[in-house]
């Protein structure tokens, strides 16, 4: 083991001038600045994932079979001290035994937010899934963010679906649930209409632009929000149906990014990820407590970008011109990743 220790600091350095468009992989999204410019190194190790298997995958071609060994000593190295997952974390109150005093300022400003979520129509949120997925529109369609010529159409209704899955679960109101399980209802004709797991209000083509580094606007941000809607629909309101489509939707994704780490790189997949991706680690991190399904827990490790995390990781903490809404759901899903599996570089971060 001590030989391969050694072997470390010349591997960094094969790594850094062997593997394709290193510099790419390190420029993190949406700076302000160029950040080839700054102090990050090239030469950083990606710290994710942590699955032995997983990693040796992720061996650069060039690299070639000679270094296997050292490959491993690098993963090995890089995680020592991660021992499971830590146990004794505090749990916090369950929505469902909480509840304001009726009157108070805080009653008062949760019931303008149980108005407003009444206020929103079923037929009206989805029109645009309806749409994309073939089937017969109702009503009108809402305009802003869900506008049918909104590039990130779609993504208002995640947050509507974990908006009402903790008004309902902080206050039970009954017609609310009827409309939030509703939206849930017509989602799940959608995917089942399109039968590949796939469940957007635009096109899978889309993704074709994202994957080819084509203007695309945050697709996986927006799946993300759906994500999370349908995941909190069944943690907080048990409806199952949230579930069993995000778990299908998380077939669907898994391939497509199994298909194009192989068609082109692994690198190919970072530099995409060179886009708001949301928190789409975080909620595959979620979806794996729930499964303990090891093809989730892996498309978790691969969406923890680790341009961003790894270096922080590190203590190298240059975080300046960076963009907030991108970077802050990545640093959530770090420590979900922790709480799942015990990182220490993740505790860390």
């Amino acid at each position: 083991m001590a030989r391969s220790m050694d072997m470390v600091p010349l591997l960094l350095l094969c790594m850094a001038a062997a593997m394709e468009g290193a510099a790419a992989l390190h420029l993190c999204v949406d700076r302000l600045y160029d950040s080839t410019q700054g102090k990050h190194d090239d030469g950083l190790p990606h710290l994710n994932p942590t699955e032995e298997a997983t990693w040796m995958a992720l061996l650069p071609r060039k690299l070639g079979a000679k270094a296997e060994f050292d490959w491993l000593a690098l993963y090995r190295s890089l995680t020592r001290g991660a021992g499971g997952a830590p146990a004794e974390f505090l749990s916090q109150a369950s929505l469902h035994d909480v509840r304001l005093a009726p009157g108070s300022m805080y009653w008062q400003g949760q019931q303008t937010n149980l108005e407003y979520l009444l206020y929103l129509d079923p037929d009206r949120l989805t029109w645009s899934f309806r749409q994309q997925a073939g089937l017969p529109t109702v009503g009108e369609p809402y305009g802003g963010w869900e506008a049918p010529d909104g590039h990130l159409r779609g993504h208002f209704v995640g947050h509507y679906l974990s908006a009402s899955a903790h008004m309902w679960a902080s206050t039970h109101n009954d017609t609310l649930r009827e409309k939030m399980a509703r939206v849930v209802d017509i989602l799940d004709d959608c995917q089942r209409k399109m039968g590949t797991g796939y469940l957007s209000a635009y096109p899978d083509e889309v993704f074709d632009m994202y994957e080819e580094l084509s203007e695309a606007w945050s697709p996986y941000y927006t799946i993300h929000k759906i994500m999370q809607g349908l995941l909190d629909q069944y943690t907080l309101a048990s409806n199952r149906k949230g579930l069993d489509m995000v778990v299908w939707m998380t077939d669907y994704f898994s391939e497509r990014v199994k298909n194009l780490i192989q068609t082109h790189s692994i690198q190919r997949h970072w530099e995409a990820m060179n886009e708001e991706t949301g928190g789409l680690n975080d909620v595959m991190y979620q979806l794996y407590t729930l499964t303990k399904e090891q093809k989730h827990l892996t498309m978790a490790h691969l969406f923890d970008k680790p341009c961003f995390l790894g270096p922080l990781s590190l203590h190298d903490d240059d975080i300046a011109g960076l963009h907030v809404n991108t970077h802050i759901p990545v640093l959530v899903g770090a420590q979900k990743r922790y709480e799942v599996v015990g990182d220490h570089l993740y505790k860390v971060t």
